[in-house]
């Protein structure tokens, strides 16, 4: 081990901090562990496998994006490990080599060896037998190559752009006369499936696109030497600081999509490249992109596991896995097949735990809700939201059967800007009342509040969950939710919605505890109670 790795393991070592960034690693590799339980089916394996490749390109725009931010400035920065910004760099890069050998370790052994036991494989279009040629042929004539762009550098090309987390072949070429060798470019098309199916009689045969074009490479530099191809892949700097200065005249969400915009071609952080690559060509990207050997990565595997998602998703295959069935209890099952589900909260309170049990049920709510002509008002905070969302679909219904619907949309929520900037617009113009977020901070909370008014009296439903109003989420994150019509959590969702909508100081609550106000403190006092009840030798724990 070199001595400077030596020195900064110490560094971390003697910390009494614990490094946010080494910390998210250990949590991925939990994540990638999830591959390696044998009651899983192989789906779920690599629905977890594609879960830690996501995580990781998130991983480098935003926490060694963050860093490069520091770096690039000559800004100071010191890690809670307590080493500074250079070294920490270096050290940082070398623990994610190790996750991500871990990564291609785990895909060899608990993956690939089960793909045929599916009835599915991988393969390269060498590997395919004269009449699957054929109609490789068929496709890449008719489909990819109308999409494909060549680019070529030299001093009268400018070096072409290569966007975030972008698929491209590098393809290194020499003329005639074998002096000058150059640099060329075609990106992967983003907009086709990434995979080229064939059936067989035995399985299901995927193809990777990029495979495809790699094979006929030759029909898009014809009359010149090729030297080599190489599948590369980059992902950029995708962390940016809002600027939320109550002095400066900006107008926030102006600034959200000028920040990203910038997003979109930030400093290269991480270059992925197949094994068996040119080193000419490396040489010259490390020079272009300012990297070194720390931000480069090659891979032995595909690249860009997230693929992984369209096997999981195919419906062909996915028939004969066990798929786990929503967890039902009887009683609102039965119940809430006969009537109102307001009817159903007011009998008792409704737990939910996703994914073991479904967010139908959420989802009837808010659709009634929207169709009741007794409901007058609904609230709720959104952070992430699917497309085609159901909950924005119910919202719009109540605006128009002229309901009051608020809605907290906060728009910062990372690599959802565009898309809650999208459906906040939509919102508005359909009458709701939309509050984007609070100053300098982020509104995490869930909550959904359904005032309705029930013969003389008004009653107010609340739901509390840690979860988003996602559908697509809810069927994969660990979750809990509470849905009630208890008159205290009423009071204090309300009193929450207030102080929100009108920037104001909520009265006290009677059992929500918020933040920037009171949650840290809280959380103190209650591990506190914990300490003390162990040393007493009574029951203790936090889970």
């Amino acid at each position: 081990m070199p001595v400077h790795a030596n020195k900064a393991n110490l560094a971390i070592n003697e910390s009494t901090l614990i490094s946010r960034d080494l910390s998210w690693l250990q949590f991925n590799y939990r994540v990638l562990n999830q591959v390696t339980y044998k009651k899983r089916s192989l789906f779920e394996k690599l629905k977890f496998m594609a879960i830690t490749e996501s995580n990781l390109d998130e991983f480098f725009m935003i926490r060694i994006g963050s860093l490069y931010n520091y770096l690039d400035y000559n800004k100071r920065r010191v890690d809670y490990s307590g080493l500074r910004e250079n070294a920490f760099r270096k050290c940082l890069l070398n623990e994610t080599r190790n996750f991500i050998e871990k990564q291609t370790e785990y895909y060899y052994k608990y993956l690939t060896p089960y793909f045929k036991k599916n009835n599915f494989c991988i393969q390269k279009v060498e590997q395919l037998i004269k009449s699957e040629r054929t109609l490789i042929n068929g496709y890449f004539t008719r489909t990819l190559l109308p999409m494909l762009t060549p680019m070529a550098t030299d001093a009268y090309r400018t070096f072409p752009f290569i966007g975030n987390c972008h698929l491209f072949l590098g393809i290194t070429t020499q003329g005639k006369d074998k002096k000058e060798r150059k640099i060329n470019f075609v990106l992967v098309p983003q907009n086709l499936p990434r995979f080229f199916e064939i059936e067989r009689e035995d399985c299901l045969v995927f193809i990777p696109i990029e495979e495809i074009i790699k094979a006929h490479i030759k029909e898009l530099f014809r009359n010149i030497s090729i030297i080599s191809v190489d599948v590369m892949r980059i992902v950029r700097n995708g962390d940016f600081t809002l600027e939320e200065s109550e002095d400066m005249e900006i107008d926030f969400i102006d600034d959200i999509k000028n920040k990203l915009s910038k997003r979109k071609t930030g400093r290269i952080v991480k270059l992925e490249i197949s094994q068996n690559f040119s080193p000419y060509l490396l040489n010259e990207l490390k020079k272009k992109w300012d990297i070194d050997d720390h931000n480069i990565f090659v891979y032995h595997n595909l690249l860009d596991l997230k693929c992984l998602f369209n096997i999981v998703s195919h419906t062909e295959l996915r028939e004969g896995d066990s798929k786990r069935q929503f967890i039902q209890i009887p009683w609102i099952t039965e119940e809430s097949n006969k009537g109102s589900l307001f009817s159903l909260i007011e009998e008792r309170d409704i737990f939910l735990h996703y994914p073991y049990q479904s967010m139908e049920l959420l989802l009837r709510l808010l659709e009634e809700a929207a169709e009741d002509p007794m409901v007058l008002a609904i609230k709720i905070t959104l952070y992430r939201i699917t497309k085609n969302s159901r909950v924005i679909d119910a919202l719009l219904k109540a605006a128009e059967k002229g309901k009051h619907v608020s809605v907290i949309f906060e728009l910062k929520a990372r690599f959802d800007e565009a898309n809650n900037i999208a459906a906040a617009k939509c919102l508005e113009q359909a009458g709701c009342f939309v509050v984007h977020g609070v100053h300098r901070l982020k509104t995490h909370c869930k909550m959904l509040l359904i005032v309705r008014k029930d013969k003389s009296k008004i009653k107010r439903y609340v739901h509390l969950s840690t979860g988003n109003y996602n559908e697509d989420t809810a069927k994969l994150y660990s979750d809990i939710n509470l849905i009630t019509c208890n008159e205290i959590y009423g009071h204090d969702v309300s009193e929450f919605f207030n102080a929100i909508t009108a920037d104001s100081t909520p009265r006290e609550y009677q059992v929500l505890i918020s933040k920037p106000k009171d949650m840290r403190q809280e959380f103190i006092k209650y591990i506190r109670q914990e300490a003390i009840n162990a040393k007493a030798g009574l029951k203790s724990g936090i889970i």
